[in-house]
């Protein structure tokens, strides 16, 4: 039995694609290893004998030999950016050959290395990953370092999908649930940390109770609002001290402080330190 962290890997094809209106990709065997992160449209992915809707930011895994399939919406076709892979050799197959799109001419001779592995055996079909905005990012990187026609595009993208499923299965491990109207809401923090907006507008905008808007939104990031809100500030606030010579003062009123001194004090008990020293020691 293997661990996560003894792959290999090696990317066979990775890209962005746009469906066809009203496609339907109909059922595939896949040769390899398959991630697909869906961007933008509508519409269903076949996984085994299960059909699940898709949504900007759905992460789909499909292992090698699982039929599957893809179905796009007319109006609103969908968009996604995929890597095929394989996971367990140092010595890639010289083919970009990753599906079979008639089952009845499966080639086996494109089948990928496959070992038995834990972890690997536990990833869910689809995962929505729009809350961990590094991941997301990391990913199109890796699509777009592979399309690149650079001296060392294998070596890199290999070396950064690596990291890119060893936190994807961190992600995966700790279950956390999704809600997309609490998603909303930690956008908009993410967007406006200055905003005047308070924990009674957000629940108001969630369209959730007030007890189910508080327990939903602790089980999404392990925090109450108020104290999510105030994590992006220092660390907003971190990064500013670090990358600028904008004044305490101004850097305050940027993050919507009415008083440096609350901020100042805010700050300390994050960090241990006042903004001032922060910056100093760094």
């Amino acid at each position: 039995m293997k661990n996560i962290q003894d792959i290999v890997p090696i990317l066979r094809i990775a890209h962005h694609y746009k469906f066809y209106e009203s496609s339907n990709e109909g059922n595939r065997y896949g040769y390899c290893y398959a991630f697909h992160l869906f961007d933008g449209g509508q519409g269903t992915v076949t996984v085994g004998s299960k059909r699940y809707p898709v949504r900007r930011g759905s992460l789909f895994y499909i292992p090698p030999t699982l039929i599957h399939g893809f179905q796009s919406s007319h109006e609103d076709p969908l968009s996604s950016y995929n890597i095929y892979c394989e996971l367990w050799t140092n010595h890639p197959m010289e083919t970009k050959q990753h599906v079979a799109y008639n089952t009845a001419q499966i080639d086996s001779q494109y089948l990928t290395t496959i070992m038995p592995c834990e972890e690997l055996e536990h990833f869910p079909s689809v995962v929505q990953i729009q809350q961990h905005p590094r991941l997301v990012d990391l990913f199109i990187h890796i699509t777009r370092v592979y399309s690149e026609n650079s001296l060392f595009k294998n070596e890199i993208s290999a070396s950064l999908l690596y990291g890119w499923i060893l936190e994807f299965h961190q992600i995966c491990r700790s279950a956390q649930p999704f809600d997309p109207r609490i998603q909303r809401i930690i956008e908009k923090m993410e967007s406006h940390s200055w905003s005047h907006d308070d924990e009674i507008d957000w629940q108001i905008q969630s369209g959730l109770q007030k007890t189910h808007f508080y327990n939903l939104f602790k089980q999404m990031t392990g925090l109450s609002p108020k104290a999510y809100l105030l994590k992006i500030k220092m660390r907003r606030a971190a990064a500013t001290l670090l990358e600028s010579n904008r004044s305490i003062t101004d850097i305050s009123l940027y993050l919507g402080y009415a008083s440096i001194h609350y901020f100042t004090k805010q700050f300390t008990a994050y960090f241990g330190v006042s903004p001032t020293q922060f910056r100093n020691r760094h």
